[in-house]
């Protein structure tokens, strides 16, 4: 009976930190941009309504959603070399 209760232990202790971390975190795709990134694409920002709110917030959501993006690929360039 100790020999599977110290079996059963052991398993749990290898497989427990194997199960806890994030696999995405190993991933090396960009993340997924916001749908509404899509209608900003190629636009002149000067042709932007940034009076509108609505327009504003999807903007600025879009415009850090591309710098996490870069930099996300510039920490994934520094652990290559």
């Amino acid at each position: 009976m100790k020999l599977r209760l110290l079996v059963a232990s052991l398993l749990i202790a290898v497989v427990l930190p194997a199960l806890a971390h994030d696999p995405a975190a190993h991933s090396r795709r960009a993340p997924a941009k916001p749908a509404e990134c899509a209608a900003f694409d190629g636009k002149d920002p000067a042709a932007i309504d940034l009076k509108d709110a609505a327009v504003k917030a999807a903007y600025d959501k879009c415009e850090a959603a591309k710098k996490d993006a870069k930099k996300a690929a510039d920490t994934a360039a520094e652990h290559d070399h």
